[in-house]
């Protein structure tokens, strides 16, 4: 039997990295997918890789910083299938920059991606849930929500929103039986990783020191987060809720 027959899952950021994992395994687990990314390639690519194997899709190119689309979006999604069951806020950008040399612009932008398109996607599938009276949101903080990373000042606070964004929806609405958990992930193989990477001087240097900063000793595969956001949204977690979990490798163990 698989998890998720006949329920309908959102996957913002959904066109590559964790997004793009989380995706294919909630379709492998029968459920209707919904691809919410800003790339016309990348969400196509994710939404080919489910139809190839028999997987029940639909892809919209969404800004997740305009309400506009946003709300388009769902309701699109509604009426093709009806109901949401699943929300995953994964959508996120980051920038390697001192907090003295960056620009208000590059501020706003980072956290109207990684905070704000959590809100207003939570902002208008909540209420689709509502009338149900179930459903399961899993927000993408990081590692660098719990914990301070140099040059990430931007991103270190939309993360940490993201945890506390979290904890306030969980209380908020568990009374219509929605839960709301949040995890962190540890350094994991994206784009978003080959892009900071490839700003260092001696990328592959810089590789191996991070992986050494997790006791495990390696990065995060996409599919091993993903996993875990397929059970914060299952039936298997269903007294969870408001959870803030690492899947680090031990980093915010230390």
């Amino acid at each position: 039997m698989k998890f998720f027959n006949d329920k309908t899952v959102v996957v913002t950021g959904s066109g590559s990295g964790i997004g793009r994992a989380a995706a294919v395994l909630f379709a492998q687990e029968g459920a209707n997918i919904a691809v919410i990314d800003n790339s016309v390639e990348n969400g196509k690519d994710t939404a080919d890789i489910i139809n190839s194997n028999g997987g029940d899709v639909f892809f919209i190119k969404t800004d997740v910083t305009s309400e506009s689309e946003i709300k388009n979006a769902v309701d699109r999604i509604i009426e093709k299938y009806s109901t949401i069951d699943v929300l995953c806020n994964n959508a996120g950008i980051e920038l390697s920059c001192p907090l003295i040399q960056m620009s208000e612009s590059e501020w706003d932008r980072v956290l109207n991606v990684n905070l704000k398109g959590m809100y207003l996607m939570s902002k208008y599938v909540l209420p689709e849930m509502i009338k149900e009276r179930e459903g399961a949101v899993v927000n993408t903080s990081s590692i660098s929500g719990l914990l301070g990373w140099p040059d990430s000042s931007a991103y270190c606070a939309s993360k940490g929103g993201v945890i506390l964004l979290t904890k306030e929806m969980a209380v908020e609405y568990a009374r219509y039986n929605i839960r709301v958990n949040c995890i962190c992930p540890g350094t994991t193989i994206t784009p978003m990783i080959d892009r900071l990477l490839s700003l260092e001087k001696n990328p592959q240097r810089s590789a191996e020191e991070i992986k050494k900063m997790h006791p495990l000793g390696r990065f995060a595969r996409p599919e091993e987060i993903a996993q875990v956001i397929l059970f914060l949204a299952s039936d298997e977690a269903s007294f969870i809720t408001g959870a803030v979990l690492p899947v680090d490798g031990g980093y915010t163990a230390k």
